[in-house]
């Protein structure tokens, strides 16, 4: 067995106790001082992590200007160095100091726009956390704190000032606190660690060996509770005479139940005579003394805590896997085949890359050309029209509209502008698509091994007069820049994107039943469409790809597959060791995959450099 077959189960992992500690830290305290990993579900803060807590407290220094370095330096000491060793003074404070001067620049200026991520990556950097060798458990729960700063930035079209800001601050200090669950959300595979949890989070899963702990009078069953919500009695009347919403005797027994039935094969039972700062014994739960009643008590049942269960064969150790067939896509697996560790980064610990000023032009741009197929789908629209659908259509969420649009335009306007002239020469250029073209979104799940893959597929359905599919086209529509020659165009990621085109005519023929004559990425920015093989080989050698990926994820298999020009655009690239990593798992190579020039292995291996001395930047 592994670390991950056993779960402590408990009835409150927040409790606090008279010490002021959480419920759970007595045990993960223990385990701790023992070296053995766990994952704290759904059990206490966030913050209760040093490394987590340490995180919050450095945004904190933020909030105020200008910076103390007295300060800095004695938190350091004190806090930062103890969760991360490696973490560099000098490179913390210049990094402070540079967005305490953008968060707090005077107004009537300029205004900063404040990336907080980025704050966190760069902050991160000065902990030189790439050096510090963390294991899952601590890196998935910065990950989470990762997720709670993207959190934040989707409620704001832009963090401009210090007042924003410091309701960022605010919303980490509280809200935040109590907000999230430390649980991971691979669905796959559970880090090899300890599960430490409430009984409620655990219903409806199993492990091979349980402990239901803090099984003592007055705890567990617990006392008795009457309802103490906001809703009026009144109103729910006919629940409360259930017992809902309510402790009672049948609901703690439920609960008992529930926890007893989480083990598959092996279950501890045991309960706490004095508790931390306590001044009386406590008594033996009714639960457990039912336990070693007459009625029910034979040869595998036990009160001497220290018998080791019978006939017990020592195994090779392995790690149960949860699901076997992955839900995926396209946007995720490519992760994967560029490079594992950027997967992990993304899917595993949960990381978020920054918010780029302009995102969603590309989706907005694509969302244009659906509306101008969709609203003309049987005529070529004119400029005006096209105008028109063009700025009705736009919208990025980040970036505001200037105060001024006719004599100061801004980003906003200058990005409108962009797209209205992308949609015009698209539909100048490629008149024939709106020429008896119909063009078809749907969305399609393709049955792969050990995956079902699925996501939406841009087609252009050539019809008759009688509405009859004549041909099909397969295009992908990217807001992209080519060049003068795109397939030669290092830039872009050419095994990437005619793996989409090459998936999306596979789910064309399966799911749609529309066999795509021809497969193709539109470059919008200049208008040029690139042809991509779909042969029935091409797409085999896809489809061979991303299964050997999905493999990949399942065994849990993620080495760093560093190279120069693919670490530099990497989003995680001042958080990863860059250590170049042989696949220790799966030791087969995917087939290449068919481009518009050629054939070429996925980048974990075309891009991919075992010299560790040429990875940095």
């Amino acid at each position: 067995m592994t670390y991950s077959d056993f779960a402590i189960l408990m009835r409150s992992t927040k409790e606090q106790e008279q010490d002021e500690s959480p419920r759970h830290a007595a045990f993960t305290r223990a385990l701790e001082r023992r070296d053995i990993r766990y994952s704290l579900e759904a059990g206490g803060s966030p913050f209760d992590r040093p490394q987590v807590g340490v995180l919050r407290d450095t945004f904190e220094l933020l909030r105020y200007s200008p910076l103390n370095r007295d300060r800095v330096r004695k938190f350091f000491n004190d806090s930062i160095l103890p969760a991360y060793p490696k973490a560099d003074f000098n490179s913390l404070v210049s990094t402070l100091t540079r967005w305490v001067r953008d968060i707090h620049s005077p107004r009537g200026g300029a205004r900063q726009r404040i990336y907080p991520q980025e704050i966190l990556f760069e902050i991160l950097d000065a902990f030189r956390i790439r050096e510090s060798s963390f294991p899952y458990d601590v890196m998935r729960d910065i990950g989470l704190f990762s997720r709670m700063i993207q959190d934040i930035e989707t409620v704001y079209m832009s963090v401009d000032d210090s007042q924003r800001f410091a309701n960022i601050l605010n919303f980490l200090k509280t809200p935040a606190k109590t907000g999230y669950n430390i649980s991971t959300d691979d669905i796959i595979r559970k880090p090899n660690a300890v599960t430490v949890s409430t009984v409620h989070q655990v219903k409806g899963l199993e492990f091979p060996v349980v402990f239901i702990v803090d099984v003592e009078a007055v705890r567990f069953p617990g006392k008795r509770k009457s309802y103490g919500g906001w809703l009026p009695e009144a109103v729910i009347k006919k629940a409360l005479g259930r017992g809902a919403y309510q402790g009672n005797p049948i609901e703690e027994a439920r609960l008992f139940y529930t926890a007893m039935t989480r083990a598959e094969r092996y279950l501890h039972v045991s309960g706490a005579q004095l508790l931390p700062l306590g001044k009386k014994d406590r008594k033996p739960s009714r639960f457990a003394n039912r336990l070693l009643q007459d009625e029910i008590t034979n040869d595998e049942i036990s009160s001497d805590p220290s018998r080791i269960p019978e006939g017990l064969v020592p195994c090779p150790q392995k790690q149960k896997i949860d699901e076997t067939v992955l839900p995926t896509s396209f946007s995720e697996i490519r992760y994967y085949l560029r490079c594992p560790m950027d997967y992990r980064f993304r899917k595993g610990y949960g990381f978020t890359p920054a918010i780029p000023a302009m995102f969603g032009f590309g989706d907005t741009v694509h969302t244009i050309i659906q509306k101008l197929h969709t609203g003309f789908p049987e005529e070529i629209p004119t400029l005006e029209d096209i105008e028109s659908t063009a700025r009705s259509a736009f919208h990025l969420k980040h970036v505001p509209r200037s105060g001024d649009p006719t004599s100061r335009p801004g980003p906003w306007e200058e990005a409108e502008d962009k797209a209205v002239e992308v949609a015009q020469k698209y539909v100048e250029e490629y008149q024939k698509d709106f020429q008896r073209m119909r063009q078809v979104e749907a969305r399609f799940e393709i049955p792969a091994r050990d995956c079902v893959i699925s996501g939406s597929i841009d087609l252009l359905l050539k019809q008759d007069s009688e509405g009859n599919t004549l041909e099909a086209e397969v295009i992908d529509f990217k807001a992209m820049q080519g060049g003068d020659d795109p397939v030669e165009n290092e830039e872009l990621e050419w095994t990437e994107l005619a793996l989409q085109v090459q998936l999306y005519a596979k789910a064309a023929a399966d799911i749609l039943g529309e066999n795509a004559r021809t497969g193709s990425v539109h470059l919008l920015k200049d208008n040029i469409r690139q042809e991509v093989p779909i042969s029935e080989e091409a797409v085999a050698a896809a489809i061979k790809n991303v299964e050997w990926a999905v493999r990949g994820i399942i065994e849990g298999d993620y080495p760093m597959r560093p190279h120069p020009g693919k670490c530099k655009k990497c989003d995680f690239k001042v958080l990863c060791p860059r250590i170049p990593q042989p696949f220790m798992i799966i030791q087969d190579i995917p087939p290449e995959i068919h481009l518009p020039d050629g054939k070429m292995h996925a980048l974990a291996f075309s891009e991919f450099k075992e010299d560790e001395s040429e990875q940095r930047d």
